[in-house]
C-alpha cells in the first residue's frame, strides 16, 4: 500500500494516493487529520496518510500489521 511514493509525500502524491482534490487535502491537513508540516509547501510523511486511512477504515490492528508487512 502507497509502496510507490517517498516516505515524505507531496501534496501531489498524497492527492493522487487518496483520490481526492487540493481543497478537501487542505482541508484535512488544517483540521489534522493527516499530520504534516510546511517547508516551501507541506509535507506529509506517508506513515501520517496510512494512518489517516486506517482510522477512516476502522482496520483491525491483525489487518493493519499484514498490510505494513507486504511492504
Amino acid at each position: 500500500m502507497f509502496a510507490q511514493y517517498d516516505d515524505i509525500m507531496t501534496v501531489e502524491d498524497c492527492m493522487e494516493a487518496l483520490n481526492i482534490g487540493r481543497s478537501k487535502l487542505y482541508e484535512l491537513l488544517r483540521n489534522g487529520q493527516i499530520k504534516a508540516w510546511k517547508m516551501k509547501g507541506y509535507r506529509i510523511p506517508k506513515a501520517a496518510v496510512k494512518e489517516f486511512v486506517f482510522a477512516q477504515a476502522k482496520m483491525s490492528m491483525h489487518r493493519r500489521n499484514e498490510l505494513d508487512e507486504e511492504e
